[in-house]
């Protein structure tokens, strides 16, 4: 009998939103990146993001006074441009100059992510600034839930295909693949927390306290620390 093939696809139901567009990313995930490419770039300037899903993280940076270019494999509207940066086909839209370029909770949906960073840099100038980010699964919770279970959080059999997380990346190797890439000046932080609500919301919370008595602390940016964030500048 021959088995039915399925298909990673990339993105899920969604009970939050903002400006109507749906948010695929954790509490707190997108407010946080808008607050790093403002202090990345206080005097504003043009952003390409990869990745941009429903379009909900480019409305909240249209609104913080950016020009911003969004761009997805798969763009669920006419207004965010269909780029594939495994082969990347550049237009006038996507070709830049940008001063940065956001990449936020992507990357674990890509086959090859040194070569979308990669692809990343050759769009940028020396000088210009990357900000990428992606589940972080040396999170205490997420190792917690790895030695219960055999996956960290936000990925396992049912997030291979649904929404497609088929790649981990310890902040380590993140790291490491952006210096590779051709960026420097890195810099790690850890933001969003869990989307809990009611008795597991109690209890994850229960969970966390006991994590920190044996000694594993989250030492988050904001938030819980569920995403780590690189932010780095070509060379």
């Amino acid at each position: 009998m021959t088995g039915v093939e399925r298909k990673t696809i990339q993105r899920t139901a969604s009970d939050r939103s903002y400006a109507g567009h749906s948010v695929h990313a954790a509490p707190g995930v997108h407010e946080y990146a808008v607050t790093l490419v403002q202090a990345a770039l206080p005097q504003g300037g043009r952003v390409l993001e990869v990745g941009a899903g429903c379009g909900a993280l480019a409305m909240r940076l249209k609104d913080a006074g950016f020009d911003v270019v969004p761009t997805d494999l798969e763009p669920p509207h006419d207004w965010i441009t269909r780029l594939d940066l495994d082969h990347p086909e550049l237009t006038e839209e996507t070709r830049g100059p940008f001063d940065i370029v956001v990449c936020v909770e992507t990357l674990e949906h890509v086959e090859n992510p040194r070569q979308v960073l990669r692809s990343i840099r050759s769009m940028l100038r020396a000088g210009d600034r990357l900000l990428v980010s992606t589940p972080n699964v040396t999170h205490p919770h997420s190792l917690l839930k790895t030695v219960l279970r055999g996956a960290p959080v936000f990925f396992g059999p049912g997030h291979y295909y649904q929404p497609g997380h088929i790649t981990l990346l310890p902040d380590w190797m993140l790291t490491e693949h952006v210096r590779q890439a051709g960026f420097d000046q890195l810099e790690v932080r850890t933001a969003g927390s869990m989307d809990y609500s009611g008795l597991r919301r109690l209890v994850h919370r229960v969970e966390l306290r006991l994590l920190r008595l044996v000694g594993l602390r989250a030492h988050a940016t904001d938030g819980e620390g569920i995403c780590v964030f690189v932010s780095a500048v070509a060379v």
